[in-house]
């Protein structure tokens, strides 16, 4: 398994917050086409793809550093 599967399975283990990143889990765990090994480059371009607005973009961004900090991907 490599860091981008574990980004996938740490956001989707969000998916019973009331927040905004809880909203972007469910979408993903909801997507069957969501990249499951990516770039936060390549996440940011299949949200946008979608026609994601501004806000979840920042919330993916938001949840990368969050994940990288919990997991010094640095």
């Amino acid at each position: 398994m490599n860091d981008t599967d574990d980004f996938t399975r740490w956001l989707t283990s969000h998916t019973d917050e009331l927040n905004r990143l809880g909203s972007l889990a469910r979408s993903v765990a909801n997507d069957p086409q969501w990249p499951l090994t990516a770039t936060i480059e390549t996440y940011r371009e299949y949200l946008e793809s979608r026609g994601a607005a501004p806000e979840v973009i920042d919330t993916l961004s938001r949840a990368w550093s969050e994940f990288e900090d919990l997991h010094h991907l640095h």
